[in-house]
């Protein structure tokens, strides 16, 4: 009898917390379709196919139910980072090359993911929780740029590893805006390429 209760409960929890994930991946649909300023409990209850019951259930509020959606859009951000990353050969500055240049593919600089990066940022800057999932998607992307430069760098220039990482950061940044302004690949490209070549200058590897 103890077994069963324990079975019944678990269950519960099971469909709560897939119910929690239903309604985070409608509020990123929604996202992805009228962006943050727009988002609304009745158009991601009815993207979900749900009451607005079911919402105010499984979340206290709008805030929560954003939270839960930029958390999935960062995961989709990181998604092609970590594609390139399991990807077999190349020198080390090739695999640099490589990750990078994934995380500014065609999908990625879909209008729709131009808008999710730019509200995500926005939303940052007012939410605390929403500020913690931009800072651990920056630096999971750090980290993995830190990894390529590591392998890449002769030992007279680990030492400058943090610094190289800096300037690359700021500059995919830096690349989103720009592409955000003027949509020219070609810039796109030449700043990517400027940051491989600016790794391999200061750390003397290949």
């Amino acid at each position: 009898m103890l077994e069963e209760t324990r079975v019944k409960r678990q269950n519960i929890r099971l469909s709560a917390e897939a119910r929690r994930t239903q309604i985070a991946q409608a509020a990123l649909r929604c996202l992805e379709k009228v962006g943050r300023n727009e988002l609304t409990a009745r158009k991601v209850a009815a993207e979900a196919g749900l009451s607005l019951g079911h919402l105010t259930y499984h979340f206290a509020d709008m805030k929560q139910v954003l939270q839960a959606g930029f958390s999935l859009a960062a995961e989709k951000v990181q998604e092609a980072g970590r594609l390139a990353l399991i990807q077999p050969g190349g020198t080390a500055a090739e695999r640099l090359e490589r990750y990078l240049r994934a995380g500014f593919g065609g999908a990625e600089i879909s209008p729709v993911n131009l808008r999710l990066r730019v509200d995500l940022w926005a939303a940052a800057l007012t939410d605390p929780h929403i500020a913690d999932i931009e800072w651990e998607l920056y630096q999971n992307q750090r980290e993995a740029v830190e990894r390529l430069l590591h392998r890449m760098a002769a030992d007279y220039a680990i030492e400058r590893v943090p610094n190289v990482a800096d300037m690359i950061m700021a500059t995919l940044d830096g690349l989103w805006l720009d592409w955000l302004r003027r949509q020219d690949p070609d810039a796109v490209s030449n700043g990517l390429d400027g940051c491989v070549l600016f790794a391999r200058l200061r750390l003397g590897g290949s």
